[in-house]
């Protein structure tokens, strides 16, 4: 997976998840030089009550935080760089404080959380990065005044509380949540909207060339999710024809609704940029009737 797939992915669906809870920056700009920070979040007040339902990371957005997310190993120099990046940001809401002549509370300030896959023991000595009995295994916090968490997911305990975090891991560690996610009840208010990123972000390396050996192993990472999502779109489209069919008295309604499951399935395709070949292979429609749904998005 490229840096940049993967960022769009994190940066997407924590967008759409978080925005229940508060207001989300994706990819928010910061003062001087072009830079930008991945996830940046202000919480509601008061707190919504249901950010247990997604366990550990409900516990990180509580306050203001800015969010980097890796899918390699994160190196030092990104760890000063995104601590850098803070520091702009905090620099920028002080002084936009200043000219509303208002204060600026500490808990105001965003607090910086890197997200990485491994977090080797030499970096943690080298960063001075200490785990926090109150926040558990695999959180890191380095001093104080940094006001700076890193997250080794590889060693998240394996419990539904680190579920949403663990889905940005790799291998193994992925694999399993991804199971884990697709176990959850059917009625869980985030389980179907991170279905559906997950089946997009599979789709968007499904039609890359040149697959590495590890991409290869993080598209089947996430194929469960994919069929998934692809079966319930389709018994989605089914019921809603199916509904149609008796109310019209119309006995094909359910193939019907079938057909225009696979056709939205088909348009959210192409949206993002699958091959018409790769279209038909998962959807069964004909080629004439792709470059017709292609014609009229372009129209």
């Amino acid at each position: 997976m490229t840096r940049n797939t993967h960022d769009t992915f994190t940066k997407d669906w924590l967008q759409e998840l978080l925005s229940d809870f508060g207001t989300v920056e994706i990819e928010a700009q910061i003062a001087g030089e072009v830079r930008t920070i991945d996830v940046v979040f202000y919480p509601s007040q008061p707190s919504p009550t249901d950010l247990q339902a997604i366990g550990l990371l409900g516990r990180i957005v509580q306050f203001p935080c800015s969010i980097e997310a890796f899918h390699n190993a994160v190196p030092e120099w990104e760890v000063r760089n995104c601590t850098h990046k803070l520091f702009q940001l905090e620099n920028e809401l002080i002084r936009r404080t200043k000219q509303k002549r208002s204060n600026l509370a500490d808990t105001d300030l965003p607090f910086l959380w890197i997200i990485t896959p491994t977090f080797s023991r030499n970096l943690q000595k080298q960063l001075r990065a200490e785990e926090n009995q109150q926040w558990g295994q695999g959180i890191y916090f380095r001093c104080p005044a940094d006001r700076t968490a890193i997250i080794a997911i590889h060693q998240l305990p394996k419990a539904q509380d680190t579920l949403w975090l663990r889905l940005l891991g790799r291998g193994t560690i992925q694999r399993e949540a991804v199971n884990e996610l697709l176990a959850l009840p059917i009625n869980h208010p985030y389980r179907q909207d991170t279905i559906r990123h997950l089946a997009i972000l599979q789709i968007n390396l499904q039609v890359r060339q040149n697959r590495t050996q590890k991409l290869k192993e993080v598209i089947m990472n996430l194929s469960p999710a994919y069929e998934q999502w692809l079966a319930e779109t389709l018994a989605i489209g089914e019921a809603r024809g199916e509904a149609r069919g008796e109310a019209r008295g119309e006995a094909r309604g359910e193939a019907r609704g079938e057909t225009q499951a696979r056709r939205s399935i088909a348009r959210k395709l192409l949206q993002e940029g699958a091959t018409m070949d790769f279209v038909s292979r998962v959807t069964g429609l004909a080629a004439a009737e792709i470059e017709t749904l292609i014609e009229t998005q372009s129209d």
